[in-house]
């Protein structure tokens, strides 16, 4: 799913650099221009997968009313991952398998209001040598109320190719996610904002990769060809002016048909300093997820569906984060430098602990305004 390199080949980043100065140099008497560029290096711990991906983000004023905004990716990808079957003795590790891979990926979007509608179009591309998404989506924001409410409508579409590597094995995903949300301005400092969505997923949906162990033989990963998924996302932001610091909590709840439900509760702070010229944003955030149905870590008879898959069992994720933007030019050119901490646990009392991986996440960057 991605291969192992410290730097983007020097074509991809060469025709980053030119998109990106193509852009300026259409827009250099527009409104504003803002470009980032990021790189994040990500790293399991017990030699688990590693991940290195430079990100850029552009966004142009085409004119008064018009936006143009999209993003660049590269990644790449080395490690164990597990395999799915069980440790090969009691208390062991689980077997894992070594893998490489690269993924490109790319978004374009649009914005444009249309009297007190403001529309957006958007297009996605991702490309790994074992999968292949392609994807649009639209959404219309409303402004009511004079401006203090926003009703949000939303509807997405992505047409996958799941493959293996080594193999000729080629199967079709596709998803479809549907979103109304409400942004709503509940004071002079403080908005909330609510959004539902549901999303089905139809075709393979399974791991090509994954194993499980069935009556004493090992088979491939089975689930269920359809997935229908709910998702419920709340919002608040307060101003706090007393001490000039900003605070954003939310909380997720997703549920799927697959039998597996989850919670997801952040919060975040960011305090300016030094005359605003320093953003500090710490952050906490919890999750918890219940097992699928089909999920097991050996399976006995004869059941329709089955996965070993760590990913759908029952577990919860620590994260804490602090993200530092440091404005060498006001308002006009940043750094940027984050740092995240990642301890998953499982809660099941069967699946072995050392599935289920702690991580280390450090992402540098630069953002410009012109």
């Amino acid at each position: 799913m991605f291969p192992y390199t410290n730097l983007l080949p020097k074509s991809w980043r060469q025709l980053a650099i030119i998109a990106i100065i193509h852009v300026y140099l259409c827009s250099v008497a527009l409104s504003e221009t803002v470009v980032e560029t990021r790189y994040q290096y990500y790293q399991e711990g017990d030699g688990r997968i590693r991940v290195n991906s430079d990100y850029s983000l552009f966004r142009v004023d085409l004119s008064d009313t018009v936006q143009l905004d999209g993003t660049l990716l590269y990644s790449s990808i080395s490690g164990a991952s597990p395999t799915g079957l069980p440790p090969n003795y009691p208390g062991g590790p689980v077997p894992v398998v070594k893998l490489t891979d690269t993924r490109y990926a790319g978004t374009l979007n649009i914005t444009a209001p249309i009297s007190n509608h403001t529309l957006k179009a958007g297009f996605s591309y991702s490309y790994e040598s074992d999968y292949t998404s392609v994807g649009g989506s639209i959404t219309d924001s409303i402004s009511l109320n004079q401006k203090n409410t926003d009703l949000v409508l939303g509807f997405a579409y992505t047409n996958d190719t799941v493959g293996a590597n080594g193999t000729n094995f080629r199967a079709k995903k596709r998803s479809y996610d549907f979103m109304v949300g409400l942004n709503q301005v509940l004071g002079p400092n403080t908005t909330l904002n609510a959004n539902f969505g549901v999303g089905m997923k139809q075709g393979y949906l399974s791991d090509p990769y994954k194993r499980v162990l069935l009556n004493g033989d090992v088979y491939y990963d089975n689930r269920p060809g359809r997935k229908l998924e709910e998702l419920i996302y709340l919002q608040l932001t307060h101003y706090f002016e007393g001490i000039d610091t900003s605070m954003e909590l939310s909380y997720r709840f997703g549920n799927n048909d697959h039998g597996s439900h989850s919670n997801m509760g952040m919060i975040a702070f960011y305090k300016p300093l030094f005359d605003k010229r320093l953003i500090v944003s710490p952050s906490f955030r919890y999750y918890r997820q219940t097992a699928a149905d089909y999920y097991n870590i050996e399976f006995y008879g004869n059941p329709q569906y089955y996965s070993a898959d760590y990913r759908v069992s029952a577990e919860e994720t620590f994260n804490l984060g602090l993200q530092l933007r440091w404005w060498i030019v006001r308002d006009k050119f940043a750094v940027d430098l984050g740092y995240e901490r990642f301890i998953s646990r499982g809660l099941d009392g069967r699946t072995s602990q050392s599935a289920y991986p702690d991580a280390n996440s450090v992402t540098i960057g630069v953002h410009a305004s012109f």
